[in-house]
């Protein structure tokens, strides 16, 4: 399993090289600069997007039916599936039509590689350096969480989870 320092690393890079640093991060602008297609299905409920390798080009699906929110963390969970797992074949179904489903498991966060999915979204739509500077000019100790969480385009308790992760407390965890 990749550290949560090493995608903190990957992720940090890939927005500053990408120009992605602008609140809230546009996943569909950085999937479009890393070369996948991305397009709304008409999922079921209990799926939100998924990978695959169509003719050697990186493709994502999500379920158009979920919140925005919810839209930009599996748009940017399938982002890390790209970048991290794409080359490696057991996570492949079949030769010609390579998909990475997530289902109720990889929602739980028991899978690795789903945890590795996890930990990019995170990184990628709430970055540690924008964090620390949002946290850093916030004069409005008020609701710190769902001020940050509006200007980061996340949940408030995606936000609250991220903050956790990186050892803040508000005294909400």
């Amino acid at each position: 399993m990749l550290e949560a320092t090493k995608i903190e690393e990957i992720t940090n890079d890939l927005l500053k090289d990408n120009n992605c640093i602008t609140l809230p991060i546009d996943v569909f602008d950085l999937a479009i600069k890393l070369g996948v297609r991305v397009e709304a299905s008409e999922f079921e409920d209990d799926i939100s997007g998924l990978f695959v390798i169509k003719n050697s080009k990186p493709f994502i699906c999500y379920n158009k039916y979920q919140a925005k929110n919810r839209i930009r963390f599996t748009v940017a969970h399938e982002l890390g599936h790209f970048y991290l797992h794409s080359k490696s074949k057991p996570l492949f179904i079949d030769k010609n039509k390579n998909v990475m489903y997530r289902d109720q498991n990889s929602s739980t966060g028991e899978l690795v590689l789903e945890r590795e999915a996890n930990a990019f979204a995170a990184s990628i739509l709430m970055p540690r350096f924008l964090i620390e500077a949002e946290l850093e000019s916030n004069n409005d100790d008020k609701d710190v969480v769902e001020s940050l969480a509006h200007r980061f385009g996340v949940s408030p308790q995606a936000l609250s989870f991220r903050l956790s992760n990186l050892g803040y407390d508000f005294g909400l965890f």
